[in-house]
């Protein structure tokens, strides 16, 4: 049996590294195959809410798994065969090429019928494996933007709440597409002319925030403030996940974004709310004067300026539905089918 270095990986099965004139057991070819087989098959059945307490139970890129099968004692290790070293190799360069991970000194390098597989190649193969294991949900990001738009006319001066939700065809779909390093996202912007110095404000909001994307176990977004949750603890109810607001004379306008599942056992359906406040055009509406310029003080020259402070004045909101594909050479791996993505429910006051 192997007597190398002991490889261990947080929620998967532990290799032995092979040194020069190891006897190799079936164990060294089987425990590499079984990480391998974890992280492209099925993806794990993880009830969502329970991150990160069971964040090494979360593997399965939803790819068929391992392309070769396990061996017995006494078996021969073929080069290409069910259980073939070599197909073995394809599974890990594929991952590696989908991470973007290094392969090590051998890796690359196809064995063949005539290759002596020596030890350097048995253990920078466990290496590569434990690479990817522990960047599985680290493939390239910001690559691959797919989305769709859905324009909004109303004006508005103190609420205003859209949803858009991503449809997967499936829970082990679903499951795949966070499992990758992929997100789903939620994206606003107000386009138009004539702003008012309310919507001015709202716009560049909008803009510094950019994209607010979720992903298997946190956010990411440009401006704002994180709440720290992902996918894997979304439950069927809201989970706050980003707040940014306003500044100067609107600092308390802000907006909030929230997201949440279908079911916990069995997610499909991932559905991020946006809820826009504006506080202070609330407040405005209650004064005597209705009208609060981008000065705060009501009843002087910016008021009688036309600074109503009626949020969308000569604009249109638009809301892009985003879903993020951390990596597009998928000819070669990564192959998960988009979600479909709707705008569901907008309400305004």
């Amino acid at each position: 049996m192997a007597s190398g270095s002991t490889y261990s990986l947080s929620g998967g099965t532990t290799m032995t590294g092979v040194v020069a004139g190891d006897t190799i057991d079936d164990a060294d070819f089987n425990n590499a195959r079984a990480n391998v087989e974890a992280l492209l098959g099925t993806p794990a059945d993880v009830t969502t809410g329970t991150i990160p307490a069971v964040q090494a139970n979360i593997k399965g890129y939803g790819q068929g798994g391992a392309g070769v099968t396990t061996v017995t004692a006494g078996e021969t290790i073929d080069a290409t065969s069910a259980n073939g070293f070599k197909d073995l190799q394809d599974d890990v360069q594929a991952i590696c090429a989908f991470q973007g991970v290094t392969l090590r000194t051998n890796v690359g390098t196809d064995v063949t019928s005539s290759t002596t597989i020596n030890a350097t190649t048995w253990t920078n193969l466990m290496l590569n494996i434990q690479d990817v294991w522990n960047a599985r949900f680290d493939a390239p990001s910001g690559i691959g933007l797919v989305g769709t738009t859905k324009s909004y006319s109303n004006t508005w001066t103190a609420t205003l709440t859209n949803e858009l939700s991503y449809t997967f065809a499936s829970e082990a779909a679903c499951r795949a597409w966070f499992n990758m390093g992929n997100g789903v996202g939620y994206n606003a912007r107000i386009t138009g002319s004539g702003y008012n110095a309310q919507t001015t404000n709202w716009a560049s909001l909008l803009s510094s925030m950019s994209t607010v994307n979720l992903l298997h176990d946190t956010c990411e977004g440009s401006s704002g403030t994180n709440a720290g949750k992902g996918f894997y603890e979304m439950g069927t109810s809201y989970t706050l996940l980003w707040t940014k607001f306003g500044s100067g004379a609107y600092a308390s306008n802000n907006i909030k974004i929230y997201g949440k599942v279908n079911s916990t056992t069995n997610p499909t359906v991932v559905t991020i709310k946006g809820d826009w406040a504006d506080p202070y055009t609330a407040a405005a509406a209650a004064a005597a004067d209705n009208a609060v310029g981008p000065d705060g003080v009501p009843g002087t020259g910016d008021d009688a300026a036309g600074y109503t402070d009626v949020i969308n004045d000569g604009s249109a909101i638009t809301t892009v539905l985003t879903a993020i594909r951390k990596n597009t050479d998928e000819s070669t791996f990564g192959v998960i089918g988009n979600p479909t993505m709707a705008a569901t429910n907008i309400s305004v006051t």
